[in-house]
């Protein structure tokens, strides 16, 4: 093993107003015993602190990890190769370590990145969302860039097939129903130890943020702050009836946490847009399912 500063540690950016000058590097933090150096950059229409942190890189792979080397949605190949690379550790104290993934996620969307279609452009787009109106410019605490980026991740698993991602609408909808389940189970899996609960000890309020990302669902116009003109040839989606219920099914049956079920939701949302036979009827399954057992009014 050997240290040095591999790079950003991204799960610990803070979004938001700064106290001080873009591009300052503030070592107080370090007298303080907080383990990492503050960065100031500005990316133009927001100024992001960033924690740089030392890291031990790790050859050894991690037992939990061998699973997501089999989940589809990536270039063949890729999440076996990046994976291979191990975890890495970070700072937990003065005297302690801790596994960190943090550099293999930001790999992975690296390799969205490859892809054609609006994988990363949807991320950007409700990235910007979620600073400028669910955070109201960053003045309240909610989600962060860590919680998108893991939308993203485990919506391109869902979502495996290019005409997923092939209209930028549709592809922001994708990550919509996939985030909006995680909230209103309260419940976002990390994408490579699925066991942990990312807004579990968040201290958020889940039900406010719940409100703000489903009201951007019904109407996004005013949120994008664009022209109706700009709308395309299609209305905006519109929430359909019983859309709650269907949210809170993974809560009680896992396996709903799957592409069928999340093609239930998109169709709510009148955004499905596929022509696959196969999987439109596994999606009609899933959803006579769901109003067998009651948790969707028709």
């Amino acid at each position: 093993m050997h240290a040095g500063v591999r790079g950003w540690d991204a799960a610990a950016c803070r979004w938001g107003p700064a106290e001080r000058a873009a591009g300052s590097l503030n070592a107080a933090s370090l007298r303080e015993e907080r383990l990492h150096l503050s960065l100031l950059v500005s990316s133009g229409w927001r100024t992001i602190n960033f924690r740089v942190v030392p890291v031990v890189r790790r050859k050894l792979g991690a037992p939990a990890l061998e699973g997501a080397q089999q989940m589809p949605g990536f270039p063949e190949g890729s999440l076996r190769r990046i994976l291979s690379q191990g975890v890495d550790l970070v700072p937990a104290s003065t005297q302690l370590w801790r596994t960190s993934t943090d550099y293999l996620l930001t790999r992975l969307l690296g390799e969205l990145g490859s892809l054609q279609g609006h994988r990363l452009d949807s991320l950007s787009i409700l990235d910007r969302v979620n600073h400028e109106s669910w955070r109201d410019g960053g003045r309240t605490d909610g989600l962060t860039f860590g919680h998108l980026k893991t939308v993203l991740l485990w919506a391109s698993v869902l979502f495996p097939a290019p005409e997923d991602w092939a209209e930028l609408q549709g592809a922001v909808y994708r990550l919509l129903v996939v985030l909006l389940c995680c909230l209103a189970t309260r419940k976002l899996p990390h994408f490579l130890h699925p066991q942990r609960n990312l807004l579990q000890g968040s201290g958020l309020d889940l039900g406010a943020i719940y409100e703000r990302v489903e009201g951007f669902a019904s109407q996004p116009e005013a949120a994008l702050r664009i022209h109706a003109t700009h709308l395309g040839r299609s209305p905006p989606p519109r929430i359909g009836s019983g859309l709650k219920a269907l949210l809170q099914l993974p809560a009680s049956d896992p396996t709903y946490w799957a592409t069928a079920y999340f093609d239930v939701l998109l169709d709510k949302f009148q955004v499905l847009n596929i022509q696959d036979k196969d999987r439109i009827s596994a999606m009609q399954s899933i959803f006579q399912k769901a109003r067998t057992l009651g948790g969707e009014e028709s």
